[in-house]
């Protein structure tokens, strides 16, 4: 399964935070099943962005819980275009 999760951080982090952040991050969703395929930081209403993967929800659903100290994070499962269309036909 696919994940889009939207990141708005509650204060900028200096260079060393979000390093040391971003290492926590990684090594706990390889811990849960996770795969962080792409970051991004983006402008807009959300700092970052990550698309992910996972056999399913539950590792998404604890990692969403990681760091709420620092930043709200908004997990949304992502279906490919195809794969919606089969499953429309269902």
């Amino acid at each position: 399964m696919w994940f889009i999760t939207l990141v708005k951080l509650k204060k900028a982090p200096n260079p060393g935070e979000q390093e040391a952040m971003n290492k926590m991050m990684t090594d706990a969703a390889k811990k849960m099943g996770v795969t962080i395929h792409q970051g991004f930081m983006t402008l807009g209403q959300y700092d970052a962005v990550w698309i992910s993967e996972a056999a399913d929800i539950s590792g998404p659903m604890r990692m969403s819980m990681l760091g709420m100290e620092n930043a709200h994070a908004e997990t949304l499962v992502a279906v490919s275009y195809e794969d919606a269309m089969k499953m429309m036909k269902k």
